[in-house]
């Protein structure tokens, strides 16, 4: 069988795969309409270079554009390594976390690995160097690391974004307080899934990302390592990139969420960001001519937080 492989990526990089039963690593990435990246991403996964088994679990949220041929392309060719999952309906408009809900349960791994289908990891020892830290320092719940950010063409942009990231122990209150975990950069112990299971249902909650991390520090510590080996894309199709009174609404109350969660532990945090959101969602409602709903989200973004509306009109007074 290894002479099969000879000639191809696996052959180089996995051959020492098929003498070994035991997954370590479970790969989980969650694709929608990425007909245009999702080979980057998966090429990323075929490339690392590691001593232990893997597998590669693929959650597709019915994609409607050339997404599922290529998954299906790279099932055909690459049959023992990639896992996946065609959804029927999209699950992520209902409310359905793709990670926690339609990813986790599927692991077998000691330690899971996570990439959204419009990223992609950049160094073929990633794997590696993430395993071998966290089977080193077992008081550590998941490690990262710093990436680039790259446009839809991967062109790197001159971003400022991970630009704060430096190798060292991060807690919860830095990690609300600047965006500093790179989903494609993460790995972690899958024994506090039930807790991260148990938390992704928790009503008010958008995104699962951040959740997911601030209930892995309860049980250890984060480590950033210094090495960049990922990019994280910004696309107009992005998930993060819309700015729709719909989904500032839900970000708001993804973050009155985050307020209340955890305890009341990252409160004061969060009542900043809710009075920013709240303020803006009142701007786009009144620019629209929804006047009384404006003026009510106004009035919460100046009960949490009265600095936003007053550094709104410094900005406007200084601007030429």
């Amino acid at each position: 069988m290894e002479k099969k492989f000879n000639k191809s990526l696996l052959g180089r990089l996995f051959s020492n795969l098929f003498t070994m039963s035991d997954i370590l690593v479970s790969v989980c990435c969650s694709t929608f309409n990425h007909e245009k990246f999702i080979a980057k991403a998966l090429d990323g996964f075929l490339m690392q270079k590691i001593n232990f088994k893997i597998e590669i679990l693929i959650n597709d949220d019915c994609s409607q554009d050339n997404t599922v041929s290529i998954l299906n392309d790279y099932k055909k060719r690459y049959p023992d390594f990639f896992d996946i999952t065609f959804q029927t309906e999209n699950q992520f408009s209902k409310g359905v976390k793709p990670f926690a809900q339609m990813l986790f349960p599927r692991v077998k791994g000691k330690y899971i690995a996570l990439c959204e289908g419009d990223d992609f990891w950049t160094n073929p020892g990633k794997l590696q160097q993430q395993v071998d830290f966290l089977e080193n320092n077992p008081d550590y719940s998941m490690c990262f690391h710093k990436c680039k950010i790259v446009d839809e063409d991967n062109q790197e942009f001159d971003s400022k974004t991970f630009n704060h990231l430096e190798e060292k122990d991060y807690v919860g209150r830095e990690l609300l307080e600047k965006w500093s975990i790179p989903t494609a950069s993460v790995v972690f112990r899958a024994e506090y899934l039930s807790h991260i299971l148990k938390r992704s249902k928790t009503p008010g909650y958008l995104y699962g990302d951040t959740p997911m991390f601030l209930t892995l520090l309860e049980f250890g510590k984060a480590r950033c390592l210094a090495d960049n080996m990922s990019a994280y894309r910004i696309h107009p199709g992005g998930i993060s990139r819309s700015a729709s009174n719909k989904d500032m609404i839900a970000l708001y109350k993804h973050y009155q969420t985050l307020k209340k969660d955890f305890n009341g532990k990252y409160e004061d945090i969060m009542i900043k960001n809710i009075g920013l959101y709240a303020f803006g969602i009142s701007k786009n409602l009144i620019k629209k001519g929804h006047v009384l709903n404006g003026a009510k989200f106004l009035v919460i973004s100046i009960v949490y937080d009265r600095n936003t509306i007053a550094e709104f009109f410094v900005r406007k007074l200084l601007r030429p």
